[in-house]
Parts: structure tokens; sequence; C-alpha cells
């Protein structure tokens, strides 16, 4: 025959089910007083915790006291027995309610039949030493209580109480701090793509900026057109943190980078076996975006089959995931980007004319660098200081030479091709001046197939200039190699010490 579960065993197993069950406060202590009912037939049952700030006890959970009492029912430490067990931080058994002036019944009035005995046991909750509360439960004292068996039982659910606590706790805070830190990246976000932040000054930039700040809180769909290395998709970005979807996701789909069947699952998900490899069902970009601005890079390659189920998306902001039937509703604001002529897209036939009207409701054309005048050299001044402070170098400034090459550059790369040739230059300049030579020869013209190819030779100077030039480059480049030392910079040259002192001379070179 077998034995019967002490029902002390039950209770415990039931609790430790609810903690599992959840990781909510409320939900975990309400699941403990509902169990307690359940195996201690107990009258009422009440969890306390302790306010920090006001060195006050309320209520976190109850059971048999209505919801004001719990709103408004507040112990002093050493109030009543609740009180003075907090403050002494030790269990009180009370056999007999009726006959404890302690007992002070705040939270309702105990109605009993002739001849019963309501009893009251309160245990502290403990967190790492310190009383933060109390487990407290009344009953109709019966023959065969075990008032010891009840502190024990109760002491160690208040244990399990304060962990439950603690757990809580450590939630709230990381949660708190996951809010700020995504308030500082918005924020941060919001300053990086700031108008104001923007590099340039030209006059057809400044029409960028203008139309973004014109356009940016609206929720009017936007084509940005543009070479490649352009920065549309800086331009992208402005829009989006400084519109009131700032807070929103931003989403970002490159229509170049998948085929056909993989974009049109990136862009409006996939339900489960709807293709081989699909295992699960997935969220498109369409419905991640919701509330937010959805980036379409490069729309001008997405295929005309696809095309269509893009337009429907756009004009009634509905679509279904792929292999499902379910329509889905999303509140997207479209902001997309190409470097081709759509106009001529459409003339062959490769891009819709309806969807083209769609998505051109207003048009940004950013300019190439080479039409940006001065610009290259705000740009090229702020990539140096950047690419410098990532590798821990002291680069102030760029030679003479080395900012005329830049300026009759054609820079069909535009903006990143400009930015890749400042981090190579940074990365092989070891003085404080970037110099022709650290630029890249496709820089220098045709002419730079030889040795005259140097930066340091103009084809129409004489021969003795051109040497001259190139040694006043090579003793400077040395000097800052090995901060000014002339015995080390002599062996760096190939020349003595006193050659060396000579030319410094001649031609007029300091050696910081």
């Amino acid at each position: 025959m077998p034995q019967r579960i002490p029902v002390e065993f039950q209770l415990l197993a039931d609790v430790a089910r609810a903690f599992a069950e959840s990781l909510d406060l409320e939900k975990t202590l309400e699941s403990i007083l509902r169990t307690l009912e359940k195996h201690m037939m107990l009258s009422h049952g009440v969890i306390t915790l302790l306010d920090a700030g006001t060195e006050k006890l309320h209520i976190k959970s109850a059971r048999g006291i209505s919801e004001a009492s719990q709103r408004e029912v507040r112990y002093r430490v050493g109030e009543g027995v609740t009180g003075l067990v907090v403050q002494t931080g030790k269990e009180i058994v009370v056999p007999d309610v009726s006959q404890d002036p302690r007992f002070l019944s705040k939270t309702r009035k105990r109605e009993l039949e002739p001849g019963e005995k309501l009893a009251f046991v309160c245990v502290p909750i403990k967190l790492e030493g310190e009383t933060i509360g109390a487990l407290s439960v009344d009953r109709k004292v019966q023959i065969e209580d075990d008032f010891d068996m009840h502190v024990h039982v109760l002491n160690i659910l208040s244990t399990m109480i304060a962990q439950a606590v603690k757990l809580s706790r450590l939630v709230e805070r990381n949660r708190q701090a996951l809010v700020s830190e995504n308030m500082r990246l918005q924020k941060e976000l919001k300053t990086k793509y700031n108008l104001h932040n923007f590099i340039g000054a030209s006059d057809n930039i400044i029409e960028v900026y203008h139309l973004v700040e014109h356009v940016a809180d609206s929720s009017a769909t936007v084509l940005i057109r543009g070479e490649s290395g352009t920065g549309k998709d800086l331009v992208a970005n402005a829009i989006h943190y400084n519109s009131a979807r700032a807070k929103k996701p931003f989403v970002k789909v490159n229509c170049t980078a998948l085929s056909e069947n993989l974009l049109e699952s990136e862009l409006f998900g996939h339900e489960r076996g709807a293709f081989t490899g699909a295992t699960e069902r997935k969220k498109g970009r369409f419905e991640v975006a919701d509330g937010g601005t959805l980036f379409l890079d490069e729309i001008g390659d997405i295929s005309p089959a696809l095309q269509v189920k893009l337009l429907r998306a756009l004009q009634f902001k509905e679509f279904e995931r792929v292999g499902g039937h379910e329509t889905i509703k999303s509140n997207v604001r479209i902001v997309a980007a190409t470097n081709k002529n759509l106009e001529e897209e459409i003339a062959t036939g490769n891009f819709r004319e309806d969807l083209y009207y769609r998505i051109n409701v207003f048009p940004i054309d950013v300019p190439p660098l080479r039409s940006r005048g001065d610009d290259i050299m705000l740009l090229a001044d702020f990539f140096i200081s950047k690419f410098a402070e990532e590798n821990g170098k002291v680069i102030t400034q760029l030679s003479l030479e080395a900012a005329e090459m830049l300026k009759n550059n054609p820079w069909t790369g535009n903006v990143r091709e400009l930015e890749n040739c400042m981090e190579r230059a940074v990365l092989l300049c070891h003085g404080e001046t970037i110099l022709p030579m650290h630029l890249p020869t496709s820089l220098q013209g045709a002419e730079a197939t030889s040795v005259l190819a140097n930066p340091s030779f103009d084809t129409g100077a004489t021969l003795s200039v051109c040497v001259e030039n190139l040694e006043k480059e090579l003793i400077t480049k040395a000097l800052r190699k090995t901060n000014g030392s002339l015995r080390k910079a002599a062996k760096e040259l190939g020349i003595t010490e006193r050659v060396l002192g000579y030319k410094l001379k001649k031609y007029e070179i300091s050696r910081n």
C-alpha cells in the first residue's frame, strides 16, 4: 500500500512549480498564497514588503482580503504583530488572536463561531541578512495543529519568496539598464544623423539638407537618387532619425544582395514549409519595421515579378507571407534609393511605371563628389581625423601636393572612394602630414608608371628642382619616422650625419 505524502511536501512541490512557471513576482506570490490556502486551509494569507523609501510595510499579495484593503493598509515597522516581526527579524505565533493585544486586525474583522479560535503565524522574509518583509497566515485552530511545523514550512517559503524578490529586482535593474541603453543609443543615432553634423558646405549638398528637413517629419515616400558611394544611406538615416518615427525601427534591405525568391521572403516573411529550408515561420522586414521606416536600397534591381507584389504592399499597406494566406497590415514609411536611371529602366521594360510613381513622391538627388567643390577637402580632413584616432596616430594635415591630387581626382567612387583613400593614407603615414607618397598611385595620373610618378616631381620643372623636392620629402619623412634623431634618420637615408646636417641647413628643414 503506497505511503501517504505529507501535506507539507505536497505544498512545497506545488510552490516549486509556481516558481518555475513565471518570473513575474506578483504572479509567483499569488501562486504561493493560493497553494497555502489549498494545503493549509488558511483563512487569510498576506505577503508584506518593506518600502525602503517610506520605511513602511505595504501588502504585495494577499488572499481573503479586499483589494481596497490591499491598496490602503500600511504598517509601520514595529506596529502590530507584522511590524514587530519585521523589526525583530523573528517569527511570532499567536495561538488565539482574540487574546493578544498586539493583533490589530487592520485588514478585516475576524468573525468566529462560539468556541472557535483563530491562530496567526507570521515569519520574516530575509534577503542577504536584512528583513525585507513578512509572510503571515491565519486559520481556525484545529486539535491536531502543529505550530512548530507551520513555522518551519512558512520559513522555507519566506526564503523562496526572498529569492523571488531578489530575482525580480535583478530583472528590473536589467530592464532599466536596457531602457537606458536604448535611450542612449537612440540619442546617439539622432545626434549622428543630425543634419548639422553632416560634412559639406557646397550649394548642391546644402540643397539636399533642406529637402531632408522638409520631408523628414512627414510620412511621404522618398526616392533618393545618386551614384554609388554618394551617401544615399546617410540621407535615408537622416530622414528616419529626424522624423516622428525615430523611436521605431529603421530597417534596411539591400535589394541587390538577394535572389528574387530570397528577397520576397526577406520583405514579406514566410510560413513554415513554404519552401525547402523554411523550418519555421519568419517575419518579413515589412512586419519588423511596423511603425518605423523601411529603407529599400537599390530598388531599381528588383525583378518585375516582385515589383508587382511590392506595389500592392506600398499601395494598400498589406501583404501575405510566402506560403501563407493571412493578410497582414503594416504601417511603414518607405524610403527607397537607386543609382539607376529609372526612366530608362521604364523605357526598356525593366521597371514598372506605376511602381515608379508610387515611390517617386519626394525625390532627392544626391550630387556626386566631383561636383561638390571644396567639400572634398572638408571630407578628407574629417576622414583623416577619424582614422587617425582609431589607429592611435597624430596626423594634423595634408601636404599641399597631396591636397592638389585630391582636388584633381574625378572620384568616380565618390565619398566611399575618398574614405577608403584616406584610411589607406593614415595607415601608411608615420608623421603628422599626409604626403603624396601615402596616396594611391591611381591619383597621380598616367605618368605614375616610373620614378617620375613620385608626387615630388612636376613634369614642368627642371631636373634639379625635382631632385630637391624628392630630397626634402625623403628627409622630412625620415626625421618624422625617427622622432628627429639625426643618427637614426641618416642611417634610414643611407647617408652620414654630417651630410644630413648640411642638407637640413640647405633646405631649411627643422628636426621637430
